[in-house]
C-alpha cells in the first residue's frame, strides 16, 4: 500500500545507508529534525524512532508534524523517556557532589510520559495512546556503559554540561554505581551493573471528519445503573 517514503535525517551517512523496497519510491532529505519542512497535508504517516530526545523545541516539532499530515493520519513514534540512565545520572551526581563540591549536568534531560501526552494534545493531536517500556542492559562496569554511549553517539549534548570529568570523580562514580546498583552472578561470580533505557511508544492522530466523535452530552439512552442488565441481556 505504500508508494512513496520520505526519509529525513540530519546525519548524511545514516541517510545514505537508508534502503527501501524496489517498488517503493524513496526520497532522502538531509536536514535537522528541529526544522522539519514538508508541505502541509502532504503525507499519510509520520514515524520517528529514538531521535526525538535530541529535539530542543518539541512543541514546535509536534506542530510541524501535525501540519504536514493529512486529516485523519497518524504520527507514530518512540523516544527515550525520563528514567533513561537514571543509575548513571545518580552515580555521577553523587560523585560530583563528593569530589567537586557541586552537581554538574552529566546526562542529557529526557521528557516524561505525561509531558509527551500534554505536548501532543497542545499541538492539536487527538486519540493519543502511549506505552512505556523499560529495557535494562547489564554492563561489567560504568566505564563500558559510557564507552557504549559514545559509540552510539549518545553523549551528553546539554549546553550547560560539565565539559570535563576528573579522574577521581569518574572512579568515585564507578564505585558508587557498583555499590548502589551492582550485582554478582551466583554461578559465574561475574560483577555487573544495570543501565535502564525507558522507551516511550506513542501514536497520535490528526483530527479528521471521519474520526469517531463522542456523543453530545445528555444524549445517552441507557442509565449507568442499568448497565449490568444490559450487558447480561447481550450475553
Amino acid at each position: 500500500m505504500v508508494k512513496k517514503v520520505v526519509a529525513c535525517e540530519m546525519s548524511s551517512s545514516l541517510l545514505a545507508a537508508a534502503q527501501c523496497l524496489e517498488d517503493v519510491s524513496l526520497q532522502k532529505i538531509n536536514f535537522d529534525e528541529e526544522e522539519l519542512q514538508l508541505e502541509d497535508s502532504s503525507v499519510d504517516l509520520v514515524t520517528s524512532s529514538l531521535s526525538l530526545h535530541w529535539v530542543n523545541d518539541l512543541p514546535g516539532c509536534f506542530g510541524r508534524v501535525l501540519a504536514c499530515l493529512r486529516p485523519d493520519s497518524a504520527f507514530v513514534g518512540a523516544m527515550l523517556g525520563g528514567d533513561t540512565l537514571y543509575q548513571l545520572r545518580c552515580a555521577l551526581q553523587l560523585a560530583s557532589l563528593e569530589r567537586d563540591g557541586g552537581i554538574g549536568v552529566h546526562v542529557s534531560p529526557f521528557v516524561k510520559p505525561q509531558d509527551v501526552v500534554g505536548l501532543l494534545t497542545r499541538a492539536g493531536f487527538t486519540m493519543l495512546t502511549i506505552d512505556v517500556d523499560a529495557i535494562t542492559v547489564g554492563y561489567p562496569s560504568m566505564f563500558e556503559l559510557m564507552w557504549d554511549l559514545q559509540g552510539m553517539a549518545e553523549n551528553n549534548a546539554a549546553v550547560n554540561r560539565t565539559l570535563r570529568l576528573n579522574r577521581d570523580t569518574m572512579l568515585a562514580a564507578a564505585a558508587i554505581y557498583q555499590e548502589m546498583y551492582g550485582s554478582v552472578d551466583e554461578q559465574s561470580g561475574e560483577v555487573s551493573v544495570p543501565a535502564t533505557f525507558e522507551v516511550l511508544h506513542f501514536i497520535a492522530w490528526k483530527p479528521g471528519a471521519s474520526q469517531p466523535r463522542p456523543l453530545e452530552r445528555g444524549s445517552g439512552t441507557v442509565s449507568l445503573k442499568d448497565l449490568g442488565s444490559v450487558i447480561g441481556g447481550a450475553n
